[in-house]
């Protein structure tokens, strides 16, 4: 893991849960900390732990600091979090989000499986119409044109 990834699984951690004014706070605490350390990142990230831990930590502060209203704050942090998030989008990562959540590879290649098969769909019934259907409609209409034609 490196500074960009721990940043990014502690920002994931935060968003939803505390305000975005409190997880941007905490975000650029931790970038200068980075700054500011004489250690190599790979030192620093280990000296720190895990950033789900840290985010858990910093969203049960938060929450005994907010007291009883506590719930409310969290409430307020859900819905300015999906506000936020309520549009596609991609990280700097390259991580694909749509309406705030992470959207793993095999949903997007399901999305892309459930398109193409559509699309095959409507040409085959098309060609079906083409191929079949198609020709004994001209086939009556010719019919039809020679019967009327032959009975004037």
């Amino acid at each position: 893991m490196d500074r960009g990834e721990f940043l990014s699984v502690l920002r994931e951690s935060l968003e939803g849960f505390i305000p975005m004014e409190e997880v941007e706070t905490n975000i650029d605490f931790y970038q200068n900390y980075f700054e500011e350390a004489s250690q190599s990142d790979k030192e620093v990230i280990e000296e720190l732990g895990d950033p789900r831990l840290i985010a858990r930590t910093i969203i049960d502060a938060y929450k005994a600091s907010k007291g009883p209203m506590a719930d409310y704050y969290a409430e307020q942090a859900r819905s300015e979090y999906s506000r936020e998030h309520s549009e596609e989008y991609e990280d700097m990562s390259g991580s694909y989000y749509q309406y705030g959540r992470k959207v793993k590879w095999y949903e997007k290649l399901m999305f892309w499986a459930i398109i193409i098969t559509v699309i095959v769909l409507l040409f085959t019934f098309v060609g079906v119409f083409v191929v079949y259907v198609l020709p004994v409609i001209l086939l009556v209409l010719l019919i039809k044109i020679l019967v009327d034609h032959f009975r004037r």
